[in-house]
């Protein structure tokens, strides 16, 4: 089985390598100035850039969303790149050896991400837990719908009302790698990992500012770990407190912190859940990437590009904007102090940016409804011991790099992101967005807030310890070698994380079971299953109805992997999306009144409502209503059974 997959692996390889050349003439022409001519992004401006044009043409109602649509708009891509080459020259594709070296390691790191994280997927494929049922059902939908906005999976009848973006466009790279949603869904995972591996080096390697290979690659290579898989400095503290790591349990390097949640990408890797935040990883990435460019350059397309990730952050994650917004805030105000004639530049920059977020995130825009509820004051801090067990490393990291980094070329951008960390960290402690979850009101805020500064400190490690082993660079030694043992220390103990995370929740990697995100189905739901592959044969653009579940159990399974909407799904997530449990409650109750009422009219009326051609009863359905089996039969004929479970399609 396992070399199989390594063929379905060096296929996607192939692939995205593919991806990569059709957008490197633009990016390196975009950012020839950089180190690396932006190699590491190629891949994503590839696959974002053709997820963008049929997200928009497709959001007007033109069926472009398939295989054949994205087809076109590559080939559009391929013919742009082309004509730069032709434009500017074949002298234009030259590199130096210095680049080349750079690149090497980049494609090596995007290949360890890509092969990693998918053979590590192996040992547990299941999309079964945690997010991944309302993750998947969103990228199926987005398989599915030929137009957008795509309808949901668990409200028939209503479109998706969530930052999906980001699932649009994984449904947009599993259509490149030509395989099975199941099999896709994890590797689009490995695909995020190799993109951001390689982005991270990049943006290390450039923010070490060293000139010696050496010790620009150590920087760039540390940089790519503690952003991508590295912890945070809980596994030290219990290391140091319990002398070792016997009865740790990597997860409470996430809710260590009383009702509030504060992962980072190395537990996103290990859980797997492709939600908003994993999926703009490499976004941000690009983002901060091209902000370092800008801060060069200040040049009008940098500012336009930046609008255009805003935009994207916006419809995929949309706390990010706020954050990267902070850090050009952050940036904005050391350039005024600096020269305050800045103000008007970057009040136009400012413009820009928001003009073009504002047209990129638009078509979503219009047929989102918000479920904000506003901002409140915290009511609850954070012990400070808490804070510092879990930040003290990235603070230290911050204070060290500003300190190596006093006057030279690259201190406003290391300045910006030191800053950036401390307020990111700060701001849960004193204001929150409020949602649906009162007895953790802060936990989303702290959550995505912290994220972002978890990327920043991983990012700055690198950088710090690149300028460290500069011997160029005019150190004293007193202070430069204890710097490095700081950073070190903390670097080293950070990736104690992945070696006990990965090895608890994949079972210690001791059973290989594929990439087939959907096997344990056959196995564990095998009548279920039957009616899911039944239903993929032969969805007429129907709707269906099945028992209504709880959130983060197996209920909804169906309308799930099937793709078929069904009347009512996953209650509190629905909540959430919806902004109210009103049509939660209304839909529960009417989905209950089909499966028990014994008026025919009644019952006709609702399937008619909710344009239902399929009815689903089974072990969920008898556990929920007393069903009324005899008059439901009468509706229809069954299509399908296996043992006690059946689908009627209805008349």
């Amino acid at each position: 089985m396992i070399y199989s997959d390594l063929l379905i692996i060096g296929r996607v390889y192939l692939i995205s390598f593919l991806l990569q050349l059709v957008s490197f003439p633009l990016t390196k022409k975009l950012f020839s100035r950089m180190p690396d001519m932006g190699y590491p992004f190629s891949r994503l401006v590839t696959t974002l850039m053709a997820s963008l044009i049929i997200w928009e043409i497709a959001n007007l109602g033109l069926p472009v969303n398939s295989n054949f649509g994205l087809l076109i708009a590559t080939f559009g891509l391929i013919l742009l790149n082309y004509w730069l080459i032709l434009k500017d020259g074949l002298k234009s594709l030259k590199i130096s050896k210095e680049t080349i070296k750079i690149i090497v390691i980049e494609e090596y790191l995007f290949l360890v991400g890509l092969l990693g994280v998918a053979i590590i997927r192996g040992f547990l494929p299941g999309i079964d837990s945690l997010e991944k049922f309302m993750d998947f059902g969103f990228i199926n939908r987005y398989l599915l719908s030929p137009t957008l906005p795509a309808m949901d999976m668990w409200q028939a009848g209503k479109s998706i009302n969530y930052y999906s973006f980001g699932h649009f466009w994984s449904s947009a790279v599993i259509r490149y790698f030509g395989s099975s949603a199941a099999v896709g869904y994890n590797l689009v995972l490995a695909f995020i990992a190799g993109l951001s591996l390689s982005m991270a080096f990049s943006i290390s390697h450039f923010l070490g500012g060293t000139k010696k290979h050496m010790a620009g690659m150590i920087g760039g290579l540390v940089g790519a770990f503690a952003t991508v898989i590295a912890g945070n400095t809980h596994v030290i503290w219990y290391f140091v407190n319990h002398r070792g790591l016997s009865g740790y349990w990597y997860a409470d390097a996430t809710r260590f912190i009383h009702n509030t949640i504060h992962e980072f990408p190395g537990y996103s890797f290990v859980v797997a859940d492709l939600h908003g935040h994993l999926a703009d990883l490499p976004v941000v990435l690009t983002f901060v990437y091209i902000f370092l460019h800008w801060l060069s350059s200040k040049r009008l397309l940098d500012e336009v590009m930046m609008g255009i990730l805003f935009g994207v952050m916006m419809m995929t994650n949309t706390w990010d904007v706020a954050v990267y917004g902070l850090l050009l805030t952050i940036a904005g105000i050391l350039m005024i102090f600096r020269d305050s004639s800045n103000l008007i530049r970057l009040l136009k920059t400012a413009g820009v940016i928001l003009l073009f977020m504002a047209l990129t995130a638009l078509p979503w825009f219009i047929s989102f409804q918000s479920i904000s509820s506003g901002i409140r004051m915290v009511q609850e801090r954070s012990p400070l011991w808490q804070l510092a067990v879990l930040w003290t490393g990235g603070i230290a990291v911050s204070l060290i790099a500003v300190l190596t980094e006093k006057r030279g070329k690259l201190s406003l951008p290391i300045w910006t992101l030191a800053l950036c960390i401390i307020m990111l960290i700060i701001i849960p402690e004193l204001v929150y967005a409020k949602d649906i979850y009162p007895d953790h009101p802060r936990a989303n805020t702290m959550f995505k807030l912290t994220y972002q500064a978890a990327i920043m400190i991983g990012l700055l490690t690198g950088a710090v310890l690149g300028k460290l082993f500069d011997r160029d660079r005019k150190l004293l030694w007193w202070w430069r070698w204890p710097a490095i043992f700081a950073v070190g220390f903390i670097f080293i103990g950070t990736m104690i994380f992945p070696t006990v995370a990965f090895p608890n929740y994949y079972g210690n990697f001791k059973v290989y079971k594929g990439l087939d995100g959907e096997k344990w189905l056959r196995t564990e739901m095998p009548e279920r299953y039957g009616v899911i592959n039944y239903l993929r044969n032969n969805f007429d653009g129907k709707n269906m109805v099945e028992a209504v579940g709880d959130s983060y159990t197996n209920f909804n399974a169906v309308s799930v992997f099937s793709g078929v909407p069904t009347i009512q799904g996953w209650r509190v997530h629905e909540w959430l999306w919806r902004g109210g449990y009103e049509s939660v409650a209304l839909r529960e109750a009417e989905a209950r009144e089909i499966y028990e009422s014994r008026d025919s009219i009644k019952v006709d009326n609702l399937l008619k409502k909710y344009n239902v051609g399929w009815i689903i009863i089974g072990r969920d359905e008898r556990s929920m209503y007393q069903i009324n089996e005899e008059g439901l039969v009468t509706l229809g004929e069954k299509v399908f059974q296996s043992e006690e479970t059946y689908l009627i399609r209805v008349k």
